[in-house]
């Protein structure tokens, strides 16, 4: 009997994963339902929509196999952190997933926030943050200390925002705007298109403002530089480039058909060179 379940359980998840969903709204890219979800060695995790609650899924990547279940009242998906589809929220212990419910409730923003931790290894809740405000999941360090998110910081103007600290081993939020030192401006528009990591630090270049710009976090110290693009406004195809570093441990933005538009220094934050009209 078990066995048949898991069989009708694992068929639900595909037909889920097929019909993969994104929720987002305003900069967010939100929240995946279905899709790939995030990976540890031979397994993922899948958050799936189903009624009122969410199951909360561990599959084998080879063979697709559903090893556990997990079920949580309400929506909880895994946090996008890019409209590229990158998806995190896994600490690096490897055991503990983050899940985070939608932005918005109905039309408007959300007056509080939850984010649940879930023990993937046994498959129940560790722990939940309640933050009084709007938040949307940023990143992790990769100590697993901070958390890092987005605050929106008016109900009426969802594009306008800032990232914050919340310190897991303390249980609290940081006081501090995480900023750029060089110009201590606290506010932040556009929407970020992808992302990469290198050294602790998370690189996420956005688009769809007045003028692009890579967001570079020191996850690790709780710290961070705006890298702006050398263009007057945000190019049409954006939304198809992508971030990496090369060989010479250089950020380089990539186009569409594989050509660097941008190449960064990372330890000076200086654009070394860059392609006019992309």
């Amino acid at each position: 009997m078990r066995k048949r379940i898991l069989v009708m359980l694992a068929a639900g998840v595909v037909g889920a994963i097929t019909a993969s969903l994104a929720v987002g709204a305003g900069p967010s890219p939100g929240l995946s339902f279905g899709g790939n979800g995030v990976s540890n060695g031979n397994v993922r995790y899948v958050t799936v929509l189903s009624g009122k609650s969410t199951l909360v899924t561990k599959i084998n990547r080879q063979g697709g196999r559903v090893l556990r279940t997990l079920r949580l009242n309400g929506a909880w998906g895994i946090p996008l952190v890019a409209f590229d589809g990158t998806a995190e929220g896994l600490l690096a212990d490897g055991r503990t997933l983050l899940l985070a419910q939608p932005l918005f409730s109905g039309q408007t923003l959300r007056k509080n926030t939850t984010f649940t931790l879930v023990n993937v290894a046994k498959m129940r809740v560790r722990r939940t943050i309640r933050l009084t405000g709007a938040y949307s999941f940023d990143a992790l360090s990769p100590d697993g200390r901070y958390l890092y998110l987005v605050e929106y910081v008016s109900p009426e103007d969802p594009s306008l925002y800032r990232v914050r600290a919340y310190d897991l081993r303390q249980s609290k939020l940081l006081a501090k705007i995480v900023t750029d030192k060089r110009s201590w401006e606290t506010g932040m528009r556009g929407s970020p298109v992808t992302r990469v990591w290198k050294d602790g630090w998370a690189y996420t270049l956005y688009g769809g403002s007045e003028r692009p710009f890579i967001h570079a976090l020191d996850t690790k110290s709780v710290e961070a530089v705006c890298i702006f693009m050398p263009w007057k406004g945000t190019p049409d195809g954006i939304f198809d480039y992508r971030l990496r570093t090369d060989g010479d441990d250089h950020l380089v933005v990539i186009g569409p058909r594989g050509r660097p538009l941008v190449v960064i220094d990372r330890q000076s934050f200086k654009v070394l060179s860059s392609v006019a009209n992309p």
